[in-house]
């Protein structure tokens, strides 16, 4: 896909995000990363108790100190469908918990806040409830200059709705390629709608059965229909794998190593840049 003739004159970041199954400490961890050839990492933005909180608030400069950039802050996301809640208390105490991630990102200079928008199963149907909950983060958002991107999960057409009623430049959407061939009735469609606005990726791939986060290439996800959406020879964002190794017992200079080569293969298909020696990415 591409060519020499065609090809970017410059390709979108490749990252890892930060947390790839390997327990190490962090500072190492963001130096393995970057080691590997990896330009940019994200982070899951803890919220368990207060030390972790401590160490949370130092790991953006720890990521920068590595040269890595730091794409974006993960959200929690136990207890989010409260976004949709009738349940005007329940509703905004939610709502709040997320302007305050917002005010991290512009506290630590990060420039966008992934999200869920719904968690399992049993969430309520998209109402105009969660419509003005999003509209005030977005609100929040478009203020601090910042990106808010909504992750695709088993909601669908909750992403739907919300991407379909707010239409800002502070909103778009974060695909993930193993929750799209886990939770959507139809693969690639969700692309197909809203290719236009995706900001960031959490690529990885599965079997079918569970979330995995293989390296793509080691499961069922048919990343020639992914490539195939027209959509990303227009972006700009970064090509963030979330991987784990398959083996968990894989020497992780090892794992990154072929995260980096899969993943930048991937990038290459993705983006229609030409592969210098005709290496071509992950085939399904």
């Amino acid at each position: 896909m591409g060519s020499a003739a065609n090809a970017r004159p410059v390709a979108p970041r490749l990252g890892l995000f930060a947390w790839f199954g390997v327990p190490i400490p962090f500072v190492e961890r963001m130096s393995l990363v970057r080691e590997a050839g990896f330009e940019a990492t994200s982070l899951w933005w803890e919220e368990d108790d207060e030390k972790r909180r401590r160490l949370r608030d130092l790991a953006p400069d720890i990521v920068r100190n590595a040269c890595l950039h730091l794409d974006n802050l993960h959200a929690p996301y136990v207890g989010c469908n409260a976004l949709w809640s009738g349940d005007a208390v329940e509703r905004l105490a939610m709502v709040d918990r997320h302007l305050g991630w917002v005010e991290d990102c512009a506290l630590h200079d990060v420039p966008m806040l992934v999200m869920h928008v719904t968690q399992g199963s049993t969430v309520a149907p998209p109402n105009a409830h969660g419509l003005d909950s999003m509209r005030r983060i977005v609100g929040a958002a478009e203020e601090r200059e910042l990106r808010i991107a909504i992750e695709n999960t088993r909601g669908e057409q909750h992403v739907d709705w919300i991407l379909d009623d707010i239409d800002s430049p502070a909103l778009g959407l974060c695909y993930d390629s193993s929750h799209d061939w886990l939770y959507a009735a139809e693969p690639v469609a969700l692309l197909s709608r809203w290719g236009h606005r995706v900001m960031t990726t959490h690529l990885s791939d599965t079997d079918g059965r569970r979330d995995r986060h293989w390296l793509p290439g080691e499961g069922a996800v048919d990343f020639e229909r992914i490539a195939a959406q027209p959509a990303w020879q227009q972006y700009v964002g970064t090509c963030l794998l979330e991987v784990v190794p398959k083996d968990r017992a894989e020497d992780v200079r090892g794992f990154l190593a072929r995260a980096y080569e899969s993943g930048r293969a991937l990038r290459d298909r993705l983006c229609g840049i030409a592969a210098a020696g005709g290496t071509s990415g992950p085939s399904h």
